[in-house]
This record gives structure tokens, sequence and C-alpha cells, in this order.
């Protein structure tokens, strides 16, 4: 599962069942330096299609 911590400028996330791909064009800034300082009363995750969205490879 993707979070805001791992996505970086310029990386493409894609949705395995439907194809839609989203592009990264800010990084995540907002949310402590890792996934264990994150503050967010909400996990940072991105999803379509009741799946996670994967990092185009």
């Amino acid at each position: 599962m993707v979070t805001c911590h791992e996505m970086k400028l310029g990386q493409i996330l894609v949705c395995e069942k439907c194809g839609l791909e989203l592009e990264v064009i800010k990084e995540c800034d907002e949310c402590g330096a890792d996934v264990d300082a994150c503050e967010c009363s909400e996990p940072c995750t991105f999803s379509c299609c009741g799946e996670p969205l994967q990092i185009k490879a």
C-alpha cells in the first residue's frame, strides 16, 4: 500500500484494475519525516476500485 511518505515527485501511481494513472506533482511535507512521525488521524493511503494504488514500474 502506497503512503504519502513513499510518493516522490514524478512517480506515477496506477490502479491495476481500471488503469487510472496519477502523477505525483508535489511531495508531502505536512506529515513529518517518516510514516512513524505522521500525526494524521487517518493513514495517508490511496486507492481506486477498492484496491490500493501501486507505483508504476
